[in-house]
């Protein structure tokens, strides 16, 4: 009993110190951006205009909707809207997704320590990995995505094994979560799942109408959720999906992309600088390819529920290995977010095959195991301690830009989306500071409409109509932004500078200026599209040697009716 009790006191301490420790590397590794801010923006919109505001709001293509959104405005009713809160609910996703790697282990293996442990590995990824390039911590990523995969896995396995009544419908919901809020998910959950339903007979001795029945239900299930995606893309809520493939020579660069992203998931890379650490990394190295050799080696070996897991974890990681390589969305170390399954599946596969081998197996597997296991930990150990600790929210500038704005009694403006950090400023000015921001198109300043609402913020009454100053802040390296302004809204009263940026203030409201540049914008636009589709319409004309005046003619009259785009 005491041994027992003593056990749990340690994994207590364990956790509460790794909880403390990716919490503190969540703070040191996430700058506060506008992005990072996107649902607690949201929050704020639903607050001030009601919840008509979601559906005017343009969301990227891994849009989260489903997946993040309903338990994002939970938690800012809750916790309320700060640089802190930002932070932590990307930690809280984190934290979420640790805990799921322990029950997919548990259900798997039945026992509770092997789910502890991979609870703990779980909480000990490194900096890079809970911050950037992988934001596992990431408010809005695909990680928040990743918790329906890890729930899916759950009852896949049950599915599989004894088919409870919630199975099949807990699966069925995390398909059309997922399809609807990252494109991502379909190679690293639907696909897989598929693939193994359709080899269930031969690999779980699955009867056909278990198969037959997944099959279906997984397909209609995700057809239906291509149809609500098509329904946003109607609704401009979300941007049309569009698979490219890589060419040769970037297939080449993803291997090493791909090498590299699951080095930072593993504790592999950044390679270690001294030479104590690089024996180290080479043992552990040695160690994890062996155990995952002889996972491949042992699956035949093993009980039905592990089987199932870790035949759904290979494919899972190799599928969305094979699409991170063959397409031609990862042009940088930042595609390692797309790679968050690889990190859970792989300590999940690791530590149920370790469960099933380490009492059975030969002295190799065990050694193997062991040295897999102390790798991981002291590689991520090493990483952590090298970590700058820092419990306050990295600003990056915007909370000094805030108070000097409130300084100079400025309260309403404009500014760059990334480079000024306009979404931002309301937030670090507790909503003392209303700006929006804008791009510099085609030598307009327009609603930067791709990651805000243009019903609500950019109206006619976008901001207080007043003779109280405005102010437009944007990168002073940024010409094109000075030639922009002054197109839209004219030469500024005053200039000021602030770091490297420039701040210019016009003593008029600016709401009517940006509404009549936008008309011009969208009309000179309108001309350069129609323009363009006729040379294209012209061109296949003459390619297939027939007259396309007609084509020209009808496709231009869409145009200007705003039917075709």
């Amino acid at each position: 009993m005491i041994k027992h009790w003593l056990m749990w006191g340690l994994f207590a301490v364990l956790s509460v110190a790794a909880l403390i420790s990716s919490l503190g590397t969540a703070f040191q590794t996430l700058p506060l951006n506008p992005d990072m801010a996107e649902m607690a923006l949201i929050y704020q919109g639903i607050v001030h205009h009601g919840w008509r505001f979601p559906f005017t709001w343009r969301f990227t293509q891994d849009n989260q909707i489903l997946s993040l959104l309903p338990f994002a405005l939970i938690f800012y009713a809750l916790a309320g809207v700060s640089g802190a809160s930002i932070i932590i609910q990307g930690w809280l996703i984190f934290v979420v997704n640790a805990v799921l790697t322990g029950l997919l282990v548990k259900v798997a293996t039945k026992s509770w320590r092997w789910a502890g442990l991979a609870w703990l590995l779980a909480l000990l990824a490194s900096p890079m990995a809970i911050g950037q390039p992988t934001i596992l911590a990431y408010p809005v990523t695909h990680n928040s995505v990743w918790v329906f995969g890890l729930l899916g896995a759950i009852g896949l396995i049950r599915y599989f094994t004894d088919r409870p009544g919630w199975a099949l419908p807990l699966l069925l919901v995390c398909v059309g979560v997922g399809t609807i809020s990252d494109p991502w998910f379909d190679a690293a959950f639907t696909a897989p799942v598929l693939l193994l339903a359709w080899k269930s007979p031969k690999w779980f001795q699955a009867d056909k109408t278990t198969r037959r029945a997944l099959i279906k239900a997984v397909i209609i299930t995700y057809i239906a959720g291509r149809i609500v995606y098509f329904g946003l893309e109607l609704l401009h809520m979300v941007p049309g999906r569009g698979v490219g493939f890589a060419s040769l020579s970037a297939i080449l660069r993803h291997l090493v992309l791909l090498a590299k992203s699951t080095g930072i998931l593993l504790q592999l890379y950044p390679f270690p600088s001294s030479e104590l650490t690089w024996m180290l990394w080479g043992v552990y190295l040695v160690g994890l390819c062996g155990a995952v050799i002889l996972s491949f080696q042992a699956r035949q070996q093993i009980s039905p529920a592990v089987k199932v897991l870790l035949a759904f974890s290979w494919l899972s990681i190799g599928i969305i290995a094979t699409a991170f390589v063959l397409t031609n969305f990862a042009h940088g170390i930042w595609a390692s977010r797309f790679l968050v399954n690889v990190f859970y599946l792989a300590i999940v596969a690791l530590v149920t095959f370790g469960a099933v081998r380490c009492f059975a197996g030969s002295n190799l597997t065990k050694l193997l195991l062991l040295i897999t296991l102390i790798g991981y930990v002291m590689l991520g150990l090493a990483a952590i301690d090298h970590a700058n600790w820092r419990y306050t929210s990295n600003w990056a500038g915007i909370h000094s830009l805030a108070k000097w704005f409130v300084t100079h009694n400025l309260y309403n403006g404009y500014g760059q989306y990334f480079e000024a950090g306009a979404p931002l400023l309301g937030i670090a000015s507790n909503e003392g500071i209303t700006a929006r921001p804008l791009s510099c198109n085609t030598g307009y300043l327009i609603p930067r409409l791709s990651s805000g609402d243009d019903q609500f913020w950019f109206g006619a009454v976008a901001l207080p109509s007043s003779q109280e100053p405005q102010f437009v802040v944007f990168d002073q390296a940024d010409h094109k932004w000075a030639r922009c302004t002054i197109k839209s809204f004219g030469n500024p009263d005053m200039k000021f500078k602030h770091g490297a940026l420039d701040i210019w203030v016009y003593r008029h409201d600016l709401s009517q200026q940006l509404i009549m540049a936008h008309d011009d914008f969208k009309h000179k636009w309108m001309l350069m599209n129609i323009e363009n589709n006729r040379k294209a319409i012209t061109k296949v004309g003459t390619t297939l040697g027939i007259s396309s005046w007609w084509a020209q003619n009808a496709y231009t009259w869409l145009l200007k009716k705003g039917i075709a785009q």
